[in-house]
């Protein structure tokens, strides 16, 4: 007797990236290349299926309010106005599903300190809705990661040391001899922005994704 197997379809995951009017046209140009290449090939890499990026244009979302001191009123601004814009997409014809993540992509932060919201259900649950700003590159990572289960805590901080000799300048002073530098590289989700990304997220934060990836499958 021959027994057919059946494979559960996984879902791809799509990201609408709504453009705010403030992001400039000179980054528009290479928007894509500049914030989203890196974490797409990253989920790719272990998410097993496909991911897609759809830019979208136009208002009501371009010109949301969305800077203030009290983020929450931003997020729940974009929730509301997230969800229009995704059930018109799906309307006009956008194959969308539970994994689909609607991001609103603002040239600035949202205030002095916050670069981003995300939307979720709790931690590790994801959501849908988020702003990020284009302040860093791995702020788009970082709050699709939040939407697909990711967390602060499972982030990592790789340090490598590396070591130099010859002469150093030392307030004021030359000196010769032997020293060393640690250069610190962050993975995707540290709570603060870093110059130093290793544009990968932790293997927690890997088995966080797949776990809430399996759920929605």
């Amino acid at each position: 007797m021959t027994k057919t197997v059946e494979r559960t379809q996984k879902k791809d995951i799509t990201i609408i990236a709504a453009i705010h009017d403030d992001v400039t046209q000179t980054k528009r140009k290479t928007i894509y290349a500049d914030y989203f290449h890196a974490v797409v090939k990253e989920l790719e890499s272990f998410a097993e299926r496909k991911i897609n990026v759809v830019f979208a244009q136009g208002e009501p979302q371009s010109n949301m309010e969305y800077k203030g001191d009290v983020i929450e009123v931003a997020a729940t601004r974009w929730s509301a106005v997230g969800a229009q814009l995704l059930e018109d997409m799906t309307k006009e014809g956008l194959e969308t599903n539970e994994l689909t993540k609607v991001l609103l992509v603002t040239n600035d932060k949202l205030n002095d300190t916050v670069l981003g919201i995300a939307s979720t259900y709790g931690e590790t649950q994801g959501g849908t809705y988020a702003i990020a700003s284009l302040v860093s590159p791995e702020v788009i990572a970082h709050e699709i990661g939040h939407l697909l289960g990711a967390k602060h805590d499972d982030s990592e901080v790789h340090v490598k040391r590396r070591w130099a000799s010859g002469l150093k300048l030392l307030e004021a002073w030359w000196l010769f001899g032997t020293w060393y530098e640690d250069i610190k590289t962050h993975t995707y989700m540290t709570p603060y922005s870093s110059s130093s990304t290793t544009y990968t997220f932790s293997p927690a934060n890997r088995q966080n994704i797949k776990n809430y990836l399996a759920n929605k499958d």
